[in-house]
């Protein structure tokens, strides 16, 4: 099947740049999104936080590099895993992405964190953002936009995460995703770990 997000001469993901090799593709983008995620706090702290808000996420993180930018894929994805051999998760198909992300974080707004202790928030925030983060909303950038979205949500019930951690510890954070997601034999406990860490250290 054809990617319709890939240059067919260059290879690499069409861009607004005007890029044209996978490296410096691959550092524009951490540059620009890492003065994106900056501000991005303030940017969203009036927003309501429902499935609108994390399109709108990608698309300010993500529009000057990007024309498809805060649109949700329109096609279904494999992604080569280092911590898995190689191999690809299931995420889910393109056609099902609004109505199950709309589903989790309605869950998400629906939980009374505020009564809950520091493991079950730890626990149950984890687990609905490694789903969340399975759905694989965009055909590039959900672990940065959706990591920012649970920065925002969690800040905004009253358990902000602390966001150096998180950052310093990028490749585990997504490695910990990508485990939790594993169908066959989930190992839970590296996710549950940084964020309860992440919780506790804010």
């Amino acid at each position: 099947m054809i990617d319709p997000y890939i240059d067919p001469k260059t290879k690499i993901l069409k861009n607004l740049l005007g890029i044209t090799t996978e490296k410096v593709l691959t550092q524009a983008e951490a540059d620009i999104t890492y003065m994106r995620l900056l501000d991005s706090d303030a940017y969203f702290e009036k927003d309501e936080l429902n499935y609108l808000a994390i399109l709108e996420m990608h698309k300010y993180i993500f529009g000057d590099i990007y024309s498809w930018a805060g649109k949700t894929r329109t096609l279904n994805i494999s992604k080569e895993e280092k911590v898995l051999g190689g191999a690809s998760l299931v995420y889910t198909d393109h056609v099902e992405i609004e109505r199950k992300a709309t589903e989790i974080i309605s869950d998400m707004n629906s939980i009374d964190w505020s009564s809950l202790s520091l493991y079950e928030t730890a626990f149950k925030f984890g687990d609905l953002i490694a789903k969340l983060w399975l759905i694989h909303p965009f055909r590039e950038g959900n672990t940065r936009t959706v990591m920012r979205f649970a920065g925002i949500f969690a800040a905004s019930k009253g358990f902000p995460l602390d966001a150096k951690l998180l950052k310093n510890n990028a490749s585990y954070v997504r490695d910990s995703l990508v485990l939790y997601n594993v169908p066959e034999k989930p190992e839970k406990n590296y996710l549950l770990k940084i964020v309860k860490d992440s919780i506790n250290n804010y």
